[in-house]
């Protein structure tokens, strides 16, 4: 991926997730219950697949 094909993502992949908060926010959504609502809204419009060797255990 190019640095402008990465900057054109990261600009699309931040007015996608603007637009979920907005919309949860607009119904009073819980905080915690967001990051289900958008990780559900990014799936909807990207593809998405984890890279190879990406650890998410210390995540959470």
């Amino acid at each position: 991926m190019t640095q402008q094909q990465r900057a054109e993502a990261f600009e699309q992949l931040s007015r996608v997730i603007a637009w979920e908060i907005e919309a949860q926010v607009g119904v009073k959504r819980p905080i915690e219950q967001m990051p289900t609502f958008v990780a559900d809204t990014v799936l909807d419009f990207f593809d998405v697949t984890l890279k190879p060797g990406a650890d998410l255990a210390n995540l959470g």
